[in-house]
């Protein structure tokens, strides 16, 4: 690739930050142009080294990558912008928090243990705009927030899940062909995955996903997934989609 991916780590361990910079820097295409010990200090580096992607720790002193996540992404909004991308580190111990940091407009998450390549293949993908980088952990953690949230709010895991129905009205704003790309998108499938399932251009998707994106109000492909979820397109440990309305 011509173009070099400016990357900014966030994580209070510095060995965990000095690890990831050294696999990412022997990319070719991916360079570290800064590292954060907690959020506060990645905001300050964000406005100074310009990064176009972000790896964020969660759990961090003085400032959460939730925190942090957030005003990020507000800003991007604010200022109608696609980047700095966030990805999230996290382990499964974090999994009540990666819900939350999806919601804030985290592009994606990754496990702290994920091999180098998947990172470095991670890096690259949100920074297409393709944040649903490893569909099958994604669906995993994704149903296990969901029934962590049941369990919370008085519900049994047993029973299925309503959908939400604040989605109903938005939902009904999209499209056949909007309908049909936020369900292959919930299902895992990347830009050049639905182009080749659809016979389209990778063009023609990105413009179909900025509007599903941008009529659900939201800010990246894997809070769409969690809509999906929300919204009973999908159902935890089933495998198809559907549309109840």
């Amino acid at each position: 690739m011509s173009e070099s991916i400016r990357i900014l780590v966030a994580d209070d361990q510095g060995v965990i930050r000095m690890g990831l910079a050294m696999i990412l820097d022997h990319e070719p295409d991916l360079t570290t142009v800064a590292q954060a010990e907690n959020g506060e200090e990645a905001l300050r580096l964000i406005e100074q080294y310009d990064p176009d992607v972000v790896l964020m720790d969660i759990r961090m002193p003085v400032m959460d990558g939730l925190v942090a996540t957030e005003r990020i992404t507000t800003a991007n909004r604010e200022a109608g912008r696609a980047r700095p991308a966030v990805l999230v580190l996290t382990t499964f111990d974090d999994e009540a928090y990666v819900l939350a940091a999806v919601r804030a407009g985290a592009s994606g998450f990754l496990l702290k243990d994920t091999d180098p390549d998947l990172l470095v293949a991670a890096v690259r993908a949100v920074y297409r705009g393709d944040s649903l980088v490893d569909p099958a952990s994604t669906r995993v953690l994704l149903e296990r927030c969901m029934e962590l949230e049941r369990q919370v709010d008085g519900g049994t895991t047993n029973a299925p899940a309503q959908p939400d129905p604040r989605w109903a009205g938005l939902l009904s704003h999209l499209s056949e062909r909007e309908r049909e790309i936020l369900v292959w998108m919930a299902r895992g499938l990347s830009n050049r995955d639905l182009a080749t399932k659809l016979f389209v251009s990778e063009t023609t998707i990105k413009t179909h996903v900025s509007s599903v994106l941008s009529k659900l109000g939201l800010s990246s492909r894997v809070q769409a997934v969690v809509v999906a979820y929300e919204a009973g397109v999908v159902r935890p440990g089933e495998a198809d989609v559907r549309w109840d309305s």
